[in-house]
Formats: C-alpha cells, structure tokens, sequence
C-alpha cells in the first residue's frame, strides 16, 4: 500500500536528519578542544553524548511515533469493530503521518485542528445538505498536519507551549 510506504519514508527520514545532526553535534563538541571537548570521551564516557543527543533529537520524535503508533492501532481496531465502515485503509496511515510529522507536543494541537475543522466541515454540509450528509476526515488528515507545523513553529515563542516541549 503506497500509504504505508510514505509513512515508513516519511519515519526513515526523519530519522536520518536526527542522526545527522547527533553526529554535528558530536563534530562540533570534539572541535572545541577548550571547552565542550571535554564532555566527550576520553574525560567522559559515551553514555554523556548518546543521551544529549537522544534528548534533543531523538526523543520528541519518538515520542511521536509512539503516540502516532498508538492512535492508528485504536483506530484500526475501531475500524474491524465498526466492518471497516469508519476509515478507508489508507487513512489510518494519513492519521499516523499526521500525528508524527506534527511531532510532540503539536501533535496534541494536530487533534484538536483535525476535530475543529471536521466538525465545521459537518455543521455546513449539515446546513447545505441536510443533516444526513456524511462527511469523511479522509481530506482533513494531511492538510491540517501542515497547518500544524506551520503553527508550532509560531507557538515556539509563547511559554506556555515550551513548558509542554520535553
């Protein structure tokens, strides 16, 4: 399934960028022979670097990944329960995608815009169509992961989101 494939490219990606700059990280420490040199081995072990880096490169995405993980397992499950009734296959993909491009904390916002906009998106087929109408979230699954990350970059700045940033 394509879907399942973009995620993977998407996750593997992402991966390769946090080991990429573990490892600037790790180069720009041993250049400084004054200083941050000294937090790398021989004066100190390994375990020093590999958890500064899982902290500030790894861990947010993980924690993403695992959230989004979870989420697409509850709603494959709800999914069978339901005879596949709720979500087309590659939607639960577009959920996961959704939710580890977002990233922690975002993902949370990522959620809440995703429900917002459905549920608008509802009331005015609601109105135009009557109340009948069906409404699925296969549209707004993607979209609203950019309008997340476009958003997170501006939350950055307030202190109530850094307080949620790991």
């Amino acid at each position: 399934m394509w879907a399942r494939r973009i995620f993977w490219v998407i996750v593997a990606a992402v991966a390769v960028y946090a080991a990429y700059l573990s490892r600037a990280q790790f180069l720009l420490w041993h250049a400084d022979a004054e200083g941050a040199a000294r937090l790398l081995p021989p004066y100190h072990g390994m375990g020093y670097f590999l958890r500064y880096a899982f902290v500030h490169f790894w861990l947010s995405r993980v924690m993403a990944f695992i959230v989004a993980g979870g989420f697409f397992a509850g709603a494959k499950w709800l999914n069978a329960r339901r005879g596949e009734m709720l979500f087309e296959k590659e939607e639960l993909y577009f959920l996961a995608i959704g939710i580890f491009v977002s990233g922690h904390p975002a993902w949370i916002f990522y959620l809440a815009i995703v429900f917002s906009a459905y549920l608008l998106a509802t009331l005015i087929g609601a109105l135009v169509y009557g109340v009948h109408a069906r409404i699925s979230f296969y549209y707004f699954w993607l979209p609203c992961a950019v309008l997340t990350v476009a958003l997170s970059t501006y939350l950055h700045g307030y202190t109530w989101y850094a307080n949620l940033l790991i």
